[in-house]
């Protein structure tokens, strides 16, 4: 059974156990309507440098080579340079081979037409030497400095919280009745920062609880405001606890209340949370993630407040925004002990080439010019940059990554999980995008299959170490 890919083991390794993954399975069949099935020759999408990188375009189950002559193909270098390939077409297959690949990441995206609607599109990537991926520009000298002082400004203040029971009939309302041996609290965390709001989710517990005998998880939401995916939820709260029998805290990104009519989500939308992402972007002081980060270790701090807390075994989980925080939450604080991160952003996010979301000098990389201002949004978002936070977790971590991904590319959770120095894993699917999982990558395992088991285990595993303090 494969339960993740040991990136870190080396590149030979990876491939290695692939190929003989691979012998065992049933080759992908495009699903009925599909006008292409893209691969690339390596099942993995993980190749070294210098080997050519040949990607094969076959017609979908259906479909004629005739589908060829109005295809459009092309390979992306980066995201966004068209890197030339060589091509050729024999026995009903189209080929893009890159000779004497250069460290990076390809993907080829194959795109056919569609009459009154938006056009199909078939893609598959690959990363050359995706060990060897590291940030663009240089750690900022005084990034410790910068995160001790954030810190002081939390540890000079005593916790202060409101924790609300949520009734009965609400819970069963919201949540179900398969939820009545737990219980969940509406949460608000006070941060003693003026300008900084507050911690705002739900906290759940098993009501059968001895002290210090629970592991804690905290449950990070990804972006936008208006969602239902980015609100904190008791139903989130409350399956958590019950999957992994755990105090749980399933916060917001922006300190707002989680139980506000959606007109209320959607005026923040438009005026005070309005590019919430690009806020305060060229002052470091000032950049949104840092309170954002912020609410994270206050609510680590409530966490590790409760009695029931084993004292050992954190986890923080997230997707896109959500993962990102995951791993930020373990760069600033040692009490993480286990992270799960799904196409995490805040990744290498000012790379000028190919950066991660929130991308803040901007979507276009040609149209990138690095000048005083640019250069200086560089300068102020470094400090939020998971590719420097991640050499300081002490937090076993699990990552999962796309290589068609374009909101958070490989490329630049690579460059973070290269700094990680501790026992990790990555599952990278070679046609996923940001969200869901192809049927073409399936074999590789299902994600929240490989994450559930990751978490269970950790928190099986023996005593760590007291994080108390």
């Amino acid at each position: 059974m494969i339960n993740s890919l040991r990136i870190g083991k080396g590149l030979q390794g990876l491939r290695a156990f692939l190929r003989v993954a691979l012998v065992s399975l049933v080759p992908f069949l495009a699903e009925a309507g599909d006008a292409f099935n893209v691969s690339s020759d390596e099942a993995s999408g993980i190749y070294p440098v210098g080997r050519d990188i040949v990607f094969t375009v076959k017609p979908g189950e259906g479909q004629t080579l005739s589908v060829f002559e109005k295809a459009t193909a092309k390979i992306l270098f980066n995201g966004a340079a068209e890197f030339p390939a060589e091509k050729t077409t024999s026995d009903g297959v189209l080929r893009l081979c890159i000779k004497s690949s250069l460290p990076g990441w390809y993907r080829c995206d194959v795109s056919l037409p569609v009459e009154g609607a938006k056009a199909s599109v078939a893609s598959a990537g690959a990363l050359v030497a995706p060990d060897a991926f590291k940030p663009p520009v240089p750690e900022p000298a005084d990034f410790d400095a910068f995160w001790s002082a954030k810190k002081a400004l939390l540890k000079s203040a005593p916790l202060k919280f409101e924790m609300t029971p949520l009734a009965e009939a609400q819970q069963a309302s919201v949540a179900g009745n398969e939820y009545a041996d737990y219980e969940c609290f509406s949460l608000r965390v006070e941060i003693p920062v003026k300008e900084i709001r507050p911690v705002m989710g739900y906290f759940a517990r098993p009501k059968a609880l001895k002290p210090g005998g629970s592991p804690a998880l905290l449950y990070l939401r990804a972006a936008g405001v208006s969602g239902s995916w980015c609100i904190a939820s008791p139903r989130g709260a409350m399956s958590q606890a019950k999957e992994y029998g755990a105090l749980v805290l399933d916060i917001n990104a922006h300190g707002i209340p989680n139980d506000m009519p959606k007109e209320y989500y959607e005026r923040l939308e438009k005026n005070e949370l309005k590019n919430y992402a690009s806020q305060g972007h060229d002052n470091r002081d000032a950049f949104y993630f840092v309170g954002m980060y912020l609410r994270l270790l206050r609510g680590i701090d409530f966490l590790c407040s409760r009695k029931e807390w084993d004292g050992r075994h954190l986890i923080a989980v997230g997707e896109s925004q959500g993962g990102g925080q995951a791993l930020a939450a373990a760069g600033l604080d040692s009490r993480v002990s286990a992270v799960s991160a799904l196409v995490p952003a805040l990744c290498d996010f000012a790379d000028p080439d190919v950066a991660g979301w929130p991308r803040p000098l901007g979507w276009n990389a040609k149209s990138v010019v690095m000048n005083d201002e640019t250069k200086a949004i560089a300068r102020a978002v470094a400090y939020c940059d998971n590719v420097f936070l991640a050499s300081r977790s002490k937090a076993e971590t699990q990552l999962f990554a796309g290589l068609v991904d374009t909101t958070c590319p490989a490329s630049g959770i690579f460059a973070a999980y290269n700094n990680l120095r501790v026992k990790k894993s990555m599952v990278a699917y070679p046609h996923k995008g940001h969200n869901g999982l192809p049927r073409e990558d399936v074999w590789m395992g299902d994600i929240g299959t490989l994450q559930k088991a990751f978490i269970k285990q950790h928190v099986s595993s023996g005593p760590l170490y007291n994080q108390r303090q």
